[in-house]
């Protein structure tokens, strides 16, 4: 037999093996056990802490001694600068302080809750924020998921649905979004039956990660509902009616490896999002918006997406935006900021004291006699972005600042490995880590010393 025909039987055989063997391991898996508990509404209960609850700064210097070094492959890529609140801001970050001092023994999740625009699509940054987060406060879990197919690397899981789910999102002119995410899945009395399921990329070797997951719905009539594991039925039982924003809740006693739902509707459900999470810590929840240069709050079911807040703890909003706006080149941009002052109203009437973090646009190039240079109009976007910021008690990073300034995307696209993508607009994975990892650095500083970084012009 020639060596080749002895790899091609030798590579028969170990396939043959590789498929016996999962088979068994199928038969043979225990499923975790499910807690099933479907929720009314709760009231929103404001939680106080007593005037001398201080975050341990031990455990925060620990934490940023043990964040990585950013890694910058040629000197000059990446300059530290840090968060920039108003003079007259004496909260900044204490209630999220406070929050997160008490994040593990916590009944719920304390969220920073991130929107933003295609830089932070797959969880670009939010992954490298996230991770350093939960490793220093606890918590487990992506978070917020909105029901379409949803492929996580970081979490090591994917999530596969039906073809007969109706999408639909801000983009859709007939239709009032109702979903915190901006994305609603719809099954009709036309359309009635659908199913998800969510793996783990066996593959990669998936760890420990959530341990609950949450189902936010709506429907108009009762919806039958089955949950399989593996080849395990583990839950049969209705959807009621609910014409607010309710919960069907699962725990489990460790990550399941393979889940199914399916539905069969009476008449019209919409899933308006999953939360993948534990019953504590820290949740980054990774809210892209592809194409805004702000969330579309004004154009939603705004008592809807309040009903979904309330059932959340909140301790962060971020908003990342920008990169839509600048190849609209002006002097200025009063659309933009009356409607991006809009979103930080809403926000702040439905969350009154929860602080929020708008982050710069980054730098953006365009090719210029023959070489890319970055954007003229990004001092006008950002000067508005940091004046919102200061009129509103938020607090501001300049990311193009940190990128380097002028130029950065240029140099960040010709670094070795490229920080940037071939766009001149986009970071690539290992330039969006940086970002991630320098955010979570910056942030544990400003709650370690509040009270150092003021406002500058």
């Amino acid at each position: 037999m020639t060596p080749v025909r002895e790899f091609l039987y030798f590579l028969i055989l170990l396939t043959i093996f590789s498929v016996l063997l999962f088979l068994w391991k199928a038969e043979k898996e225990i499923p975790a056990s499910a807690l099933v508990v479907q929720e009314p509404i709760p009231t929103l209960v404001q939680k106080t802490s007593s005037p001398d609850d201080t975050l341990n700064t031990q455990k925060i210097e620990q934490a940023l001694s043990e964040i990585p070094a950013t890694q910058q492959p040629a000197a000059g890529l990446f300059h530290p600068v840090p968060l920039i609140f108003a003079e007259d801001d004496s909260l900044r970050f204490q209630l999220l302080e406070r929050q997160l001092q008490k994040a593990a023994q916590s009944n719920l999740p304390v969220r920073v809750i991130y929107f933003g625009d295609s830089q932070i699509e797959n969880d670009r940054i939010t992954s490298a924020l996230r991770t350093q987060l939960q490793a220093q406060f606890s918590g487990r879990g992506p978070g917020f998921v909105p029901l379409d197919l949803y492929y996580n690397t970081r979490h090591k899981l994917i999530l596969e649905t039906s073809d007969n789910w109706e999408i639909k999102t801000f983009q859709d002119k007939d239709f009032i979004n109702e979903s915190l995410l901006f994305k609603n899945a719809l099954l009709t009395s036309a359309n009635a039956e659908g199913w998800f399921r969510i793996r783990r990329i066996k593959r990669l070797n998936p760890g420990p990660d959530y341990q609950l997951m949450k189902l936010y719905y709506t429907a108009t009539d009762s919806c039958l509902v089955t949950v399989t594991q593996g080849r395990d039925l583990i839950y049969s039982g209705y959807l009621l009616p609910q014409h607010q924003i309710s919960t069907l809740d699962f725990q489990f006693n460790r990550t399941p490896d393979d889940i199914r739902f399916d539905f069969a509707a009476n008449d019209s459900l919409n899933i308006v999002g999953l939360s993948l999470e534990t019953g504590s810590g820290v949740l980054v929840d990774n809210i892209a918006l592809r194409g805004l240069s702000y969330p579309t709050f004004e154009s939603s079911n705004q008592a809807a997406i309040v009903q979904m807040l309330r059932q959340v703890n909140v301790g962060l909003f971020v908003l990342h935006f920008g990169v839509n706006l600048v190849p609209v080149q002006a002097d200025d941009y009063p659309n933009f900021r009356r409607n991006f002052q809009r979103q930080i109203d809403f926000l702040k009437r439905v969350s009154t004291d929860t602080p929020i973090l708008i982050i710069g646009v980054s730098d953006m190039a365009q090719m210029h006699n023959g070489e890319f240079v970055s954007y003229p109009n990004i001092p006008v976007i950002k000067r508005i972005q940091y004046e919102i910021a200061m009129q509103n008690h938020a607090a501001f990073w300049d990311l193009q600042a940190s990128m380097g300034g002028q130029g950065a995307m240029s140099r960040w696209v010709n670094a070795d490995p490229a920080l940037g993508r071939a766009d001149y607009v986009h970071f690539s994975d290992e330039g969006a880590e940086i970002v991630g990892q320098e955010l979570s650095r910056i942030l544990l500083e400003a709650l370690q010393t509040p009270a150092d970084t003021l406002a500058h012009d």
